[in-house]
């Protein structure tokens, strides 16, 4: 960051809690726009001390909480977005997310809520990149009720360096409710010690993931814990244009995700021409009616 950048930047760090530590992650911005709602960021930038993962993004507008800490609850939303997509876990990070995870609780047990938008997101880790065209984040709260209701979508999404890469949507969106107590456990997994393993109970209304003509929807209940191979999920899934995605995993040589399909297909039922499952995913295993599919 040039001197003239932390020169404009110092002004506003200094009404409100530090930034994370530069043990956890390196953040900067260019031209920053405040409201008394929020922070518009152009060129947000922040990437790992060891520089294995990163996220920029062309764009960021963060409304919610007040002005005395928009910029860091800014920057945490940044950074899970980073951990929750790359992986990356950080101990670093626990406490200082857990911090802002504290915050926000209270700003959404009193009633408020945030909305969040990173617009041309990019996010790496090793040579792996994701881009993002829209990245969207809605949580409101309740002063009566025990939960949140949020929406998370992700459009225009792109793939390099990864496995797998014919499978993975190009969009995909979800709407669900989690308590607001259990939000600041569940950051500090998040970005930093995945191995607490925080139970965080989460009611999803809607899950929608697209890739040319195949489509996945969803709904159930989810134990969230920061680590996908310790969260556990059930509920209801159906996928149209099944045929497709079996040839997809077929032309990605994936055979046993293939054939873990076409056994799924055959326990499945039939409805709205789509294949339609009750499902469980406990342990990085994928149960649909009863029967284990091998995504691995």
């Amino acid at each position: 960051m040039s001197l003239g950048l932390c020169a404009a930047v110092a002004p506003l760090r200094a009404t409100h809690a530090a930034a994370p530590p530069a043990s956890c992650a390196v953040i900067s911005h260019g031209a920053a726009q405040d409201s008394a709602h929020g922070v518009t960021y152009e060129n947000v930038v922040v990437h790992t001390p060891d520089g294995s993962s990163g996220l920029t993004a062309g764009k960021m507008s963060f409304t919610g909480g007040s002005a005395g800490n928009a910029h860091d609850q800014a920057d945490a939303a940044s950074l899970l977005l980073m951990s929750a997509i790359t992986g990356h876990h950080n101990a670093a990070c626990s406490d200082w997310l857990a911090q802002q995870g504290q915050t926000a609780a209270s700003t959404l047990k009193a009633g408020g809520g945030y909305d969040i938008t990173w617009t041309n997101a990019v996010l790496t880790h090793g040579s792996s990149r994701i881009t993002s065209s829209s990245a969207h984040f809605k949580v409101d709260g309740s002063t009566s009720a025990h939960t949140s209701a949020a929406a998370l979508s992700l459009s225009g999404m792109s793939f390099q360096g990864l496995s797998n890469e014919a499978l993975l949507p190009s969009s995909a969106s979800a709407t669900f409710s989690l308590p607001a107590s259990e939000l600041p456990a569940l950051m500090a997994a998040i970005g930093g010690r995945s191995s607490a393993a925080p139970a965080v109970h989460v009611t999803i209304s809607s899950f929608d993931a697209v890739r040319d003509t195949v489509h996945l929807k969803g709904n159930g209940t989810a134990t969230l814990t920061g680590n996908v191979n310790a969260t556990t999920a059930s509920g209801h899934l159906e996928i149209s244009n099944l045929e497709a995605l079996i040839e997809k995993a077929r032309d990605a040589r994936q055979m046993k995700l293939a054939a873990g399909l076409v056994l799924a297909r055959l326990v499945s039922h039939t409805q709205n021409d789509a294949n339609v499952w009750n499902t469980i995913w406990q342990g990085g295993v994928l149960t649909v009616n009863g029967f284990p599919l091998p995504l691995h």
